[in-house]
């Protein structure tokens, strides 16, 4: 029976155990036999050492293979996965490890003068893991799995348990932690694979961080099901991931603009061969069609598709088919098989087309935020997921990401939508990244004001951005201020953080 994720690696491993399952690039190779061994191991090893079903054990590794080993054998004895950010201070580290009653915590050796400094503050936790040389009762990764039996641990797991707990990126207030379940993470790769086309012969790149859903749910947890080799890259390097491409003859990969930005600019790509690539998924972001076109020249046997989505929705919502890539590079797409998605008003009533609303899903949406019912019930109404997100459907029912509620402009008493200032300035020669945000002024109420952060070797001025935006949208949508800098600041999922573009933008304009 597939009930659980542990359960689809174990028909996997049993399907293809000799087939490469894992491969941490530059370092370890594992069949599904052997990550399945050194899974259930871990796994029998964590029951010897007290943890039961229910509990809550996190992890906080960079991508690689103990990540995925660590993650799969706590799901085998059903207990619940806390995946941390590895970006976060000691501060955050705290509250999620606190919030989620984590009793075991699972870390690489780069973080442990890290797990030292908070260990006084985070009392809860009961049982210290870590990869790398350690004392004072902390146990070695390795040596629970040498100690650990290979069998299956025989714990009842099932779809509705919860799985994993992924915390929001926090852009605004403290993050919640939304609880998936095993139906969460499967379904998410079910669709994947049929939405995409995915197939058991491919070599998938996973580089954006394995404790973000997309990677995790949306592309590892779908290797595993679907007993394809997935290459794991500890972070983004552009030229690694050309290399990597070259080397393991990967076939797809994924990533937000930002990173195919940085690939498609580096230097040294002609000098690798990308031909084996034949799926390129963008994610988070939006990405114009000139720029889609100079992805597709450098990887000339490649589609591209894209995924809209949120964590709390397992996460993947929507896809852009690669057939339409190209002729509607605005739209995240249509929902996926078993997503459905709407676009209501306040009420809570569906809209007709065309019109601007909030989008709501459904289909597989979380459990709820971890000890947070209000949270829930404000975002979950009558079994529908309310993202937060402006959007609109065309008369072929293609979805367009429209706005944040939260980063919609009101000038003059007139709605702007950042998105669509955005997506004018981001298809000038030379922008890199764009971000649109409203900055208070006495006049208007607020000013649109665009943060532009160049290609480089090019330099920009404000005059010719502006000029770009009176012949493209009406003068009201037009930025009256322009902000060079040389890099936007993102959360991990590799989304824009404009909160903190608000915060240092309003500071300048304080006499």
């Amino acid at each position: 029976m597939l009930d659980s994720i542990g359960d689809a690696l174990t028909l996997t491993a049993g399907k293809y155990p000799d087939k490469i399952g894992i491969i941490d690039f530059d370092q370890k190779r594992f069949t599904f036999r052997e990550f399945l061994e050194r899974v259930n191991s871990l796994a029998n090893s964590l029951r010897d050492i007290g943890i039961s079903k229910g509990d809550k054990v996190a992890y906080l590794f960079f991508n690689s293979s103990h990540f995925l080993e660590t993650h799969f054998a706590v799901a085998k004895i059903g207990a619940v996965g806390v995946p941390l950010n590895f970006r976060l201070v000691g501060r955050e580290l705290i509250y999620q490890i606190s919030n989620s009653d984590t009793i075991c915590l699972i870390y690489g050796s780069e973080f442990i003068s890290t797990i030292k400094q908070i260990k006084n503050e985070i009392p809860n936790v009961k049982y210290y893991i870590c990869d790398g040389g350690e004392g004072d009762g902390v146990l070695k990764f390795e040596d629970l799995i040498k100690s650990g039996s290979t069998k299956e641990p025989g714990i009842d797991v099932n779809l509705y348990d919860e799985n994993v707990i992924l915390y929001t990126s926090g852009t605004t207030g403290l993050p919640k932690g939304s609880v998936l379940t095993h139906k969460n993470s499967l379904f998410n790769a079910m669709t994947m694979i049929m939405d995409y086309g995915l197939k058991r012969n491919d070599i998938f790149q996973i580089i954006p961080p394995l404790y973000h859903s997309a990677s995790l749910n949306g592309f590892s947890i779908t290797g595993v099901l679907l007993g394809a080799t997935m290459v794991i890259h500890k972070q983004f390097d552009p030229k690694e991931m050309l290399q990597a491409i070259e080397s393991e003859k990967i076939t797809a990969t994924w990533g937000p603009a930002t990173m195919l930005r940085a690939v498609i600019t580096h230097p040294e790509i002609n000098n690798y061969d990308t031909s084996s690539i034949r799926l390129i998924v963008n994610g988070a972001m939006y990405m114009p069609a000139n720029m889609r076109k100079e992805v597709l020249k450098y990887f000339p046997n490649a589609v591209m598709g894209d995924t809209y989505g949120m964590t709390e929705a397992s996460p993947c919502t929507t896809i852009l088919p690669p057939e339409d890539a190209l002729r509607k590079p605005e739209a995240v797409g249509i929902p996926l098989t078993i997503c459905d998605v709407k676009i209501f008003d306040d009420q809570g009533q569906e809209l007709p087309k065309g019109e601007v609303g909030e989008i709501v899903t459904r289909g597989n949406i979380m459990k709820g935020y971890y000890k947070n019912e209000e949270a829930t019930s404000k975002a979950i109404k009558g079994g529908w997921f309310y993202t937060g997100d402006l959007g609109k459907k065309d008369e072929e029912g293609f979805i367009y990401l429209v706005d944040r509620k939260k980063d919609m402009i009101v000038t003059g008493g007139e709605n702007v939508y950042s998105k669509e200032v955005e997506g004018v300035i981001s298809t000038y020669p030379g922008v890199y990244e764009v971000a649109v945000i409203g900055l208070p002024d006495e006049k208007w109420g607020e000013v649109v004001t665009a943060i532009i952060s160049p290609l480089p070797g090019y330099t920009l001025t404000e005059e010719e951005i502006i000029e770009h935006c009176r012949k493209n949208l009406a003068g009201y949508k037009c930025p009256k201020i322009i902000k060079f800098i040389p890099e936007l600041p993102k959360n991990p999922s590799g989304k824009i953080v404009k909160m903190k573009l608000k915060e240092k933008f309003e500071k300048e304009l304080k006499p």
